[in-house]
């Protein structure tokens, strides 16, 4: 996203209460919108019907933002999935609806018109500015949504942060976050719900995890009661060059590796390779791993990682053992 302006917001939103020209009435906006032209993002802030169906999940999670945002007297602090929204952290699913601010004066303000407040505590002197918008720190980002999401969702986002540079969407780079302290954020948080769910997936977060696809495959996994995978492992070729796999498990002979779409579909990821050459190109670095490395190898894909019963029939069938019974996922 592009930096934030009152009267630029993201998908060029229009506002009924600065409208100064009879061309940009209320009046208009709300005939617009009910022709079908306009989509009313939320009262007072419409966008371009056919941009907003057209864009991403996350460009019209943006948009809700800066509708909210945008039509408030006062500026507010986003926090929870409107804050990880803002500091790019991946999630698993659509993004929610309601647009999540920060009690900060305690009032207990209602949550309405698609507005949730949280009363979350949290240091004033953490809060940032990410394209125009106060937003939580990321640490305290990261536990109030290790608190709020399930397992395998909150592992993606802490997977991310926990790197040495932090894994965003967009071009924002800057310093990840150490698990130890955000394990010692939760604790510090007193008995606050959530804290159990939230100690679990930061124990579990791994910086190895170089995508988000890696992430919610090694979450599975340990839902399922596989053995645990040693990730990004190297090997030697006879030419001195080295492949690098996501998941190994050399006790049983066996490494995986999950194909994202990118590595196919995206030029940049290809180069100058067709999607044939590109296939085959793994097709015999598998081999040649095979051959002096691993008896076997395992892939899959974004449909069998996300369905629990098909990437466990995919590893057991390919010869990994479920070692311990299935955990519950929340």
């Amino acid at each position: 996203m592009s930096e934030f302006h009152r009267d630029a917001p993201a998908l060029d939103l229009l506002f009924s209460c600065a409208a100064e020209s009879p061309f940009t009435s209320s009046r208009t906006l709300e005939r617009d919108a009910s022709d079908g032209r306009l989509h009313r993002v939320r009262s007072g802030a419409f966008a371009n019907a056919r941009a907003w169906g057209s864009t991403s999940d996350r460009q019209r999670a943006l948009g809700r933002v800066a509708a909210v945002v945008c039509t408030r007297r006062d500026r507010v602090v986003l926090s929870h999935e409107s804050a990880a929204l803002l500091w790019g952290l991946p999630r698993l699913g659509r993004w929610p609806e309601p647009v999540e601010v920060a009690d900060a004066r305690g009032t207990r303000p209602r949550s309405r018109n698609g507005v949730v407040w949280r009363r979350t505590p949290f240091d004033p002197a953490e809060v940032v500015e990410l394209d125009g918008y106060l937003v939580t720190g990321l640490a305290q980002t990261l536990v109030d949504i290790a608190c709020t999401r399930s397992f395998l969702n909150a592992v993606v986002a802490l997977d991310a942060a926990v790197a040495p540079v932090l894994r965003a969407d967009g071009d924002r780079r800057m310093p990840g976050v150490d698990p130890m302290a955000l394990a010692a954020r939760v604790r510090d948080s007193g008995r606050r719900s959530g804290a159990r769910s939230a100690d679990r997936a930061i124990a579990f977060a791994d910086a190895r995890s170089e995508s988000v696809g890696e992430s919610l495959s090694r979450g599975q996994m340990h839902l399922l009661g596989f053995p645990s995978p040693l990730l990004q492992v190297e090997f030697g070729r006879s030419d001195g060059r080295i492949d690098r796999v996501d998941f190994d498990w050399p006790e049983y002979g066996i490494f995986g590796e999950f194909d994202g779409d990118l590595k196919y579909l995206d030029p940049a990821f290809r180069g100058r390779r067709t999607i044939e050459e590109v296939i085959l190109d793994e097709k015999k670095r598998a081999d040649a791993i095979c051959r002096r490395h691993r008896r076997r190898s395992i892939r899959w894909d974004w449909p069998i990682a996300r369905s629990r019963a098909l990437l466990r029939s995919t590893l057991l069938e390919s010869g990994l053992p479920q070692v311990s019974g299935e955990l519950p996922a929340s």
